[in-house]
């Protein structure tokens, strides 16, 4: 096992928790009320109020959804970790399969890779990129 009991616990608990967090955070984000009288926050009518203009409320309905779109992107994120630490693969390298350091996975618990390998991810990410402004 890459890490140790103690740790795979703290990280689950951390990982159920943040889970809920975000989950919370989408289901408010584009879900309606329980009574079905207010629309989603993704939705442009729940921004309209009187002396408002529609482009505005758009604008922040988009907002909203690249937002929630974020939160769902998190969501995969955490559900993908707590999946590998179900099955034993947590806290080794997705590239290299090095063992990640624990304190990497402290302060990021969803991390993938080890720091070598996320900055050559990241190099490669800039210099495919092209020119910058």
């Amino acid at each position: 096992m890459p890490i140790s009991p103690s740790l795979r616990d703290d990280l689950a608990r951390r990982l159920q928790e943040s889970r809920a967090a975000a989950l919370a955070t989408v289901r408010a984000r584009t879900g309606f009320d329980p009574e079905g009288m207010d629309p989603p926050a993704i939705s442009p009518r729940a921004h309209l109020v009187q002396d408002d203009d529609a482009p505005t409320a758009e604008t922040i309905a988009h907002d909203e959804e690249r937002f929630a779109e974020h939160e769902t992107n998190l969501l995969h994120e955490i559900d993908a970790a707590i999946g590998r630490l179900a099955s034993g693969g947590y806290g080794m390298c997705a590239s290299c399969g090095c063992k990640i350091p624990e304190q990497r996975l402290l302060a990021t618990p969803t991390v993938r890779t080890c720091v070598p390998c996320q900055e050559a991810i990241e190099k490669e990410e800039r210099t495919a990129r092209g020119p910058t402004m």
